[in-house]
């Protein structure tokens, strides 16, 4: 599946969508109010793009369209990360595979335990 990257911005509203499930325009406005000054027609635009994406879906009520995610928060992230690891490693080959054994080293002992396990069952799993 080829991910579609979002702008910093795209981001945050995802990121609202995912916390609230469901969510109107308004509702998504009202959570950025904080951050940023916003027009109601900017946070439209920016949920059209993410439905154009393929990330939201929408359905149209009497009051206007609600928002959910289609895919959740760990199978985006799963998805960014294999793309970025496919395209750092077919550009920079094994300097790249060096560098990521080597930063395993810097994490911390249970993170870096964690990651261990999951490569072993992955390896296991093939």
């Amino acid at each position: 599946m080829k991910q579609k990257t979002l702008s910093e911005l795209e981001q945050e509203v995802m990121h609202i969508i995912w916390e609230f499930n469901e969510c109107s325009v308004r509702d998504v406005l009202s959570n950025l109010e904080s951050k940023h000054k916003l027009a109601y027609t900017t946070v439209a635009t920016i949920l059209q793009r993410l439905y154009d994406k393929g990330l939201v879906k929408r359905k149209n009520t009497k009051s206007g369209y609600f928002y959910s995610y289609k895919m959740t928060k760990e199978l985006y992230s799963k998805n960014v990360i294999q793309i970025f690891l496919k395209k750092f490693i077919d550009s920079f080959g094994d300097t790249a595979v060096a560098s990521f054994a080597e930063s395993i080293e810097k994490l911390p002992t249970e993170k870096r335990k964690y990651l261990l396990k999951l490569l072993e069952e992955n390896e296991k799993n093939k």
